[in-house]
């Protein structure tokens, strides 16, 4: 019974983790290290579009933590652009259509590009520990026999 326990405990262990769709608060791209939310009502004029500063790297609906010039709503390859006379740091301008531009407002620092790195780590350590702890038991239990 207890080899059965073990066993199952080690299959439970090793199963990937699945994400879960997200319930996002609002459309966003991140730039940068910062989030900017998206105006959808908000176009700007291509002739005040200054030049290209980045793209998406990686899309997902699914709740994680990315890195990178993360979205949940546009594909990779969608590209940001620096609007004239105005900061990168305070709005950006996002291409969706041939000649189509929506305005992305910062609202600071993309905090979970931070844990993208920490939940890697504890994802490999956590199984890593349990199967190691399970071979330990059963080393144990041969060698008290």
């Amino acid at each position: 019974m207890k080899k059965f326990i073990i066993v199952i405990l080690a299959i439970v262990a090793l199963m990937p983790m699945r994400s879960m769709n997200a319930d996002w608060a609002y459309s966003f791209v991140v730039y940068s290290g910062d989030i900017y939310e998206i105006s959808d009502d908000e176009l700007i004029p291509s002739n005040d579009i200054d030049k290209k500063i980045g793209q998406v790297t990686r899309y997902s609906d699914h709740e994680g933590t990315y890195s990178g010039n993360f979205s949940n709503i546009y594909p990779k390859g969608t590209p940001y652009y620096s609007i004239k006379n105005i900061d990168p740091k305070e709005i950006i301008a996002i291409k969706t259509h041939e000649a189509e531009f929506v305005k992305a407002i910062n609202k600071g620092q993309y905090a979970n590009g931070q844990l993208e790195s920490k939940t890697i780590w504890i994802s490999i350590l956590g199984p890593l520990i349990i199967v190691l702890l399970i071979i330990w038991i059963m080393k144990r239990k041969k060698s008290v026999r």
